[in-house]
């Protein structure tokens, strides 16, 4: 996450890094990358993290763009998105907040 944090701020973005629940990405109205760890990275590895990256756009208060390359880009309200998060057992998420 260092090498987007670097990246974004040379873009001339504000960057906080955080790591969230399930339930705070609800919270999130600023553009912001996640990582999405599956459970055994967390768990069993000494390693660097594996995992996927996705970009959330929030487009209003319910509903955020999901940026996942080579996918298009998709629409989900936040609630769902952490239903879906939560199903799979990932509860903890680092996240790179996208302010300008």
């Amino acid at each position: 996450m260092l090498e987007f944090k670097k990246a974004l701020l040379s873009l001339g973005f504000e960057v906080e890094a955080r790591r969230l629940s399930v339930d705070e990405l609800t919270t999130i109205h600023v553009p912001s990358v996640l990582l999405i760890l599956p459970l055994q990275t967390l768990q069993d590895t000494w390693g660097p993290p594996l995992g996927h990256y996705i970009v959330l756009w929030p487009l209003d208060e319910e509903n955020v763009r999901i940026l996942d390359h080579p996918r298009d880009p998709f629409v989900l309200s936040m609630g769902y998105l952490a239903h879906l998060l939560r199903d799979a057992g990932i509860t903890n998420i680092p996240v790179l907040f996208c302010g300008k």
